[in-house]
């Protein structure tokens, strides 16, 4: 899943993976035109906080996430409607590399397994 800080990012992004679109809470329907232009008058009008950001789910559909945690859907994608969408963000864990030798560690790790440098 991906994230951004605007509405209209995660609209360009979305539209990489889908081209419709429904309001998740009422029956109206988005193309890429209309999805782009609503999400460009939103930024405008009713800019999100520092703490919220907006996610898009494989299929496209756009979520807002307020707390950094409980995800929000706004629009589902036309292409996968019974797409199975999380109710929470967790960020994908960052891989770590050793700064002696580069070699990827394991998280958490006090030491490399290649080169045994403390980390």
């Amino acid at each position: 899943m991906e994230r951004f800080d605007t509405m209209l990012e995660a609209a360009e992004f979305a539209a990489t993976r889908c081209k419709s679109w429904s309001f998740a809470t009422a029956d109206d329907r988005y193309d890429v035109k209309g999805l782009l232009v609503l999400a460009e008058t939103s930024d405008s009008e009713n800019p999100i906080d520092e703490d919220s950001f907006y996610v898009v789910s494989p299929a496209g559909a756009i979520g807002l996430c307020e707390d950094g945690e409980d995800i929000d859907w706004l629009f589902l994608s036309d292409n996968a409607p019974n797409e199975d969408l999380p109710l929470t963000y967790q960020a994908a864990p960052q891989i770590r590399f050793c700064p002696k030798c580069g070699t990827p560690v394991v998280p958490a790790a006090r030491f490399c397994g290649k080169c045994g440098n403390r980390l």
